[in-house]
């Protein structure tokens, strides 16, 4: 049985999140690793903003 089907229904999670982790989980990522990945995302993110204001 996977973990997903053990996990208490929590009104408070975003299904999708949860899922997100999962995956991030089976796939052997490690909390750093998952944290580090969204650090750049969230720095792309600030770089397309700063770039698309000077146009």
């Amino acid at each position: 049985m996977s973990k997903k089907q053990t996990l208490v229904p929590n009104m408070n999670l975003d299904e999708n999140w949860v899922s997100l982790m999962i995956a991030a989980r089976d796939l052997g990522l490690t909390t750093e690793e998952v944290r580090q990945f969204f650090r750049e995302c969230e720095q792309n993110d600030e770089e397309s903003i700063r770039y698309t204001e000077r146009e």
